[in-house]
């Protein structure tokens, strides 16, 4: 298992920094897309270069709103989509996590509550209470349901696939976050473990898999080390984080502060072969930032790197021979 570091903005001297402290691989992370051409994803991929990284994951994709809730110009933005895949495979950039949540403002993805509440310390971290988060809204897009959202999906796939398989990158499907439907009276299919089953009997590609984010399983209450055993080589990327709480109120804490046995998951990754990518994901806010970063400050992620670090060296060793299993 290898880390692939977000570095928020992906400056040079912030992707320095991550290899100064030991990451070899860069997850390219932006939520307003990747570069859609070739010679823009061989430019941050040569960015990292300079800065001793490897660009490894590209996570985020190209843009996908119109294709999630299946509207008008979706048959471009899939194009786009397999156009970005084939410049993925030709520069050997083998894994593309991305999700199937409604995009209808960047809010209604990834939802919280709260990027203010008291972790340890008095850092700052993001949490979710559905009590009074006032998820009956509606959006210009009224009501979708979850077949329609499944049809979708089955639409999207039925395209990207075949170009993925053709041009060796690995997909890798992101849990809702929270895992809840409907929200804001959108539905949001990808919230069980039933579901993901579903995705994987409707498309049983091996290239078409899940990053398993352990924050989003943690908030469903399910035990993670059997859910990592349960999808195995269906994994193809692993976003580290962990919550306190529950479903609908919890609060994202450091990674050494939750209720996660984190070792336990390091012995389970390894027993079940896992040779992929992992990266910290959201992380509280340090008493020495001055601006927050909702969860990609570069002084969190640094501590939650070295705890990562310090978690796979005894299980997979420097070399990738753990010391026990």
């Amino acid at each position: 298992m290898k880390i692939a570091a977000v570095a928020q903005p992906p400056s040079e001297s912030n992707l320095r920094t991550l290899a100064q402290i030991g990451v070899e691989h860069q997850c390219f992370y932006d939520m307003a897309g990747m570069p859609l051409s070739f010679t823009g994803l061989k430019a941050a991929q040569e960015k990292a270069e300079r800065c001793g990284l490897q660009l490894s994951v590209i996570e985020g994709g190209p843009p996908i709103d119109r294709i999630v809730l299946g509207k008008d110009g979706r048959d471009a933005q899939i194009e786009d989509y397999k156009r970005a895949i084939g410049n993925m495979g030709r520069l050997g950039i083998r894994t593309l996590c991305y999700n199937f949540m409604p995009q209808v403002t960047r809010d209604a993805m990834v939802i919280r509550t709260s990027f203010e509440t008291p972790e340890r310390g008095g850092a700052l971290t993001s949490s979710f209470q559905l009590e009074g988060s006032n998820n009956e809204r509606l959006t210009d897009e009224g009501v979708t349901t979850d077949e329609e959202m499944w049809d979708n999906l089955d639409y999207f796939l039925r395209a990207v696939i075949p170009a993925a398989e053709t041009a060796g990158v690995n997909l890798a499907m992101h849990p809702d976050d929270p895992p809840l439907s409907p929200m804001w009276n959108l539905a949001r299919i990808m919230r069980s473990v039933e579901n993901y089953d579903r995705l994987f009997a409707m498309h049983p590609s091996p290239v078409n898999g899940l990053t398993f984010c352990q924050g989003c399983f943690a908030e469903l209450g399910v035990d993670l080390a059997a859910m990592i055993r349960h999808f195995g080589d269906r994994i193809h990327f692993v976003h580290f984080r962990d919550v306190a709480g529950g479903l609908t109120d919890f609060r994202e804490t450091f990674p050494d502060n939750g209720p996660t046995d984190m070792v336990d998951l390091m012995r389970v990754y390894k027993n079940i072969g896992y040779r992929g990518f992992i990266r910290v994901d959201h992380v509280p806010r340090l008493a020495i930032e001055t601006e927050s970063a909702e969860g990609y400050g570069l002084p969190g992620h640094i501590f939650a790197i070295g705890y990562l670090k310090g978690l796979m060296e005894p299980v997979f060793g420097r070399n990738g021979l753990g010391a026990f299993s």
